[in-house]
């Protein structure tokens, strides 16, 4: 049922939280280094000296796509389950716990492994903010499946 506000809340917490694809996270300034922290990886924007290492692994970021993915993909399946709202509630919970476990990955985790292997100075970009948004809206969803499920209780005590 897209019409519930909080359909279109999972809706959008989905999409939002796909952004992070599109949009760099974080863009790291240094004396010999210009890295631009994305989902798909940290990469270098200043040019290469040649024989020069990559500084990160390619696939550093893999933890961070899984939990977009499964946050995505639960946002959006969670709309199906209207006729289960307990199911729909739990659901919500662990969506918002891998939310908070992604912004905690992303403002400390990696953000400190960056800045310990140089030394720049960190500037978050608008994909820094998607998973604090999306974890907005994840609140609001839970919040208005709450308030549905306490309206059918009640007509169920008056029938």
């Amino acid at each position: 049922m897209i019409q519930r506000l909080q359909s279109v809340c999972l809706f959008a917490s989905g999409i939002i939280i796909l952004l992070l694809f599109v949009f760099p996270i974080a863009a790291y300034y240094g004396d010999l280094h210009v890295i631009q922290f994305s989902l798909l990886g940290i990469k270098s924007l200043a040019p290469s000296v040649p024989g020069e290492e990559a500084i990160f692994h390619p696939l550093i970021t893999m933890p961070l796509i899984v939990f977009v993915g499964l946050i995505s993909i639960l946002s959006i399946s969670i709309i199906f389950l209207f006729r289960n709202r307990k199911r729909q509630l739990r659901l919500i919970k662990i969506s918002i716990l891998l939310t908070i476990i992604l912004i905690v990955g992303i403002f400390i985790i990696y953000s400190r492994i960056i800045t310990s292997q140089l030394t720049v100075g960190e500037t978050f970009n608008a994909g820094a903010f998607f998973p604090l948004i999306s974890l907005l809206l994840l609140v609001l969803a839970y919040r208005g499946v709450k308030r549905d499920d306490k309206l059918v209780r009640s007509a169920d005590r008056l029938r």
